[in-house]
């Protein structure tokens, strides 16, 4: 029978050695975007003050960019998957790169809505471009490796991109932060252009396509984008709210609650260190393994808010699950998945984890409001312990498929 999946045109060299230098670009380019997306965050009051909003309107700049996130990145992943991805990872950033100059300029409130906007829409198909570009520069027994270290640029921009980009606009202007992050995005794309190597998908003949309901990958990828919206609201369920239970719950002041957020910072690149090397010997269970990890941390962060040792070392396993948490998901994707639903698996697991933020930032939020900070912490461990077992059938279903290409069934019984 012929296959249904397109190739993926792989360099040579991604089989016989690790290609630092160009995932060390992609990881660049994973810093920039994400501290580029939290600096509203980041700069809010600075923001608001300038350009003369309350700044609960500053906060809406994050809330779209997740919702052009979720309504873009699938139709614009598909109508340019036949396009080099080199060159879509660059044109992105470049896109993106303008947007934020052009917010760093911005005279009113309503034209920094409409850049965010676009960034967005820019961000949307890099995030789901690069992970899928970086596996095609990569042999399998290297994809743990090459996707953690492609991915821990966003633990880095959560560490040290944004607390560098807040603290140079204290000494400056919200603007000029905007300025550099989007100069910087400039270079970085030219960079991307001329140095990247190809990655072109082979259209395969319309005649020799299967239906997509008959492509093996698709139940594993649905049990892993399940787990990916579960993933994501159960942190931000949680995370939003940091800051309250903090003060409200575990009784830490404030000039300590800064310290335990660099912890949980600091553990999360340690998480995405050891990512891959979890992610290459023990292909099936890491996820889940990491998973049960966060239900430990939210379980504890729940029942003993006022153990302040126990509080420390929850945050710090909740942050090293986090940095692990990303390559892992993204590992197992790009196993599972066939190459005719390479990009179209990674482009949906960026719109589920977002929906699952929006939901999580709202559902918390509700929460926190009716029964307080630490029943949110409660009903994250519960929502992760189901992304657990999600994560564990979606294993089960990679793994049958493998196994069914590996021994294919007689066509003539």
């Amino acid at each position: 029978m012929t296959s249904s999946t397109a190739s993926v045109a792989l360099p040579e060299a991604s089989v016989s050695r690790f290609p630092i230098g160009a995932l060390l670009l992609l990881s660049l380019g994973v810093f920039v975007t994400v501290t580029a997306e939290s600096l509203p965050a980041g700069l809010m009051p600075e923001m608001a003050r300038d350009l003369g909003v309350d700044p609960l309107r500053i906060g809406l700049l994050v809330s779209v960019w997740a919702i052009v996130v979720i309504a873009t990145s699938i139709p614009l992943t598909r109508a340019t998957r036949r396009i080099d991805r080199r060159i879509v990872v660059a044109v992105s950033l470049a896109v993106f790169a303008i947007a934020n100059v052009a917010t760093a300029f911005a005279p009113t409130y309503e034209f920094a809505f409409a850049t965010r906007a676009v960034a967005a829409v820019a961000h949307g198909v890099f995030w789901a471009i690069v992970i899928v570009y970086a596996s095609s520069l990569l042999s399998g027994a290297q994809l743990g490796r090459g996707l953690a270290l492609v991915t821990g640029g966003g633990t880095a921009a959560t560490v040290l991109g944004l607390p560098v980009a807040t603290a140079l606009a204290q000494l400056t202007s919200w603007r000029v932060s905007f300025a550099v992050m989007g100069i910087g995005m400039l270079l970085l794309a030219a960079v991307v252009s001329r140095r990247l190597p190809r990655s072109v998908v082979d259209p395969v003949a319309a005649a020799q396509r299967e239906p997509l309901r008959h492509d093996r990958s698709l139940p594993p990828l649905v049990a892993f984008g399940i787990a990916g919206l579960l993933i994501g609201l159960a942190q931000f369920l949680a995370f939003v709210y940091i800051r309250p239970y903090l003060a409200e719950s575990a009784g830490i002041a404030d000039g300590w609650a800064s310290a335990l957020l660099f912890v949980f910072g600091a553990a999360g690149m340690a998480g995405v260190a050891v990512a891959g090397a979890l992610a290459d010997r023990f292909p099936r269970t890491a996820l889940t393994a990491t998973l049960l990890v966060f239900v430990v941390a939210f379980a504890a962060l729940a029942l003993l808010p006022h153990a302040t040792l126990v509080v420390v070392i929850a945050l710090a396993l909740w942050g090293a699950g986090t940095g692990a948490m990303f390559p892992l998901i993204q590992t197992a994707l790009m196993r599972a998945a066939s190459d005719r639903l390479r990009d179209l698996a990674s482009a949906s697991i960026v719109v589920l984890f977002n929906v699952g933020i929006a939901g999580g930032s709202w559902a918390g939020g509700q929460l926190a409001a009716a029964y307080g900070p630490t029943v949110n912490m409660a009903v994250s461990a519960v929502v992760v312990l189901v992304a657990a077992g999600v994560t564990a059938l979606g294993a089960v279903l990679a793994g049958r498929r493998q196994r069914t290409q590996a021994f294919p069934p007689n066509p003539g019984t």
